[in-house]
């Protein structure tokens, strides 16, 4: 599991937000910043269906780089730790003791500019209610008859369905409304809506009134036009 490619434009706008000014050190805090997501990333491990990481960050640095930094201590620790509790959540991780926390300390020894990140032991967990973590579906429609022949449309989120040309699925088929139905994603699942459409919308056949759960494989009729559902990997 890599988040490096989720958190590059996070930690730059961590960066511009947080850092307005230059800092008296060779050891720039967005460095600190990468190395705790890292640190983090590194001691993640799965646990009862959840993903959990270590609460407690310690953050050791050469003593001029603590002296230089340390007036700024207590907004570069609460920083820090929102950092990593953002990263966290875009991935559905949980922290033990309740975390983050982060504490900035001196230590001889480490070079300028350098800086070296270790977790306190690993001792309670806190997951309130927190279902267990189960990868989202990804579906697609596949068009069975209609134009094109052999369409592919992806769905994120929620999809428009109709004539009308600015819909996400824009079927060219004149027995569909110009906004027919929509298509949604959820983390239940995904769903069919009928928008009170001149020619009905069908699951497997059979006309639906507003909203319809779907599972994979199943059919979709517009008008003249079918679709097949698809989950894919």
């Amino acid at each position: 599991m890599s988040w490096f490619a989720r958190i590059e434009q996070a930690c730059a706008a961590f960066i511009e937000r947080t850092f307005a000014k230059t800092f008296p050190s060779d050891l720039e805090p967005a460095q600190v910043a990468r190395k705790l997501v890292a640190t983090m990333e590194a001691r993640t491990r799965g646990e009862d269906g959840h993903l959990l990481a270590p609460g407690s960050y310690l953050v050791y640095m050469n003593p001029e780089d603590f002296e230089r930094l340390a007036e700024h201590r207590a907004y570069l620790e609460r920083e820090w730790a929102e950092l990593l509790r953002d990263m966290a959540a875009r991935v559905g991780v949980y922290f033990f003791d309740g975390g983050p926390k982060v504490e900035m300390m001196a230590r001889p020894g480490i070079p300028l500019g350098m800086v070296d990140v270790s977790v306190a032991s690993d001792v309670t967990i806190s997951i309130p209610n927190a279902p267990p973590l189960t990868p989202p579906k990804r579906y697609h429609l596949r068009m069975m008859k209609g134009v094109p022949a052999y369409g592919v449309y992806f769905i994120d989120g929620v999809a428009s369905i109709g004539r009308n040309e600015d819909s996400d699925i824009f079927l060219v088929d004149p027995s569909v409304s110009r906004a027919h139905a929509s298509v949604q994603v959820e983390s239940e699942g995904v769903a069919v809506t009928d928008l009170g459409s001149t020619n009905g919308t069908f699951v497997n056949g059979e006309r639906i009134t507003g909203s319809r759960r779907l599972v994979s494989g199943d059919i979709l009729t517009f008008g003249n036009t079918q679709m097949r559902l698809e989950a894919r990997e």
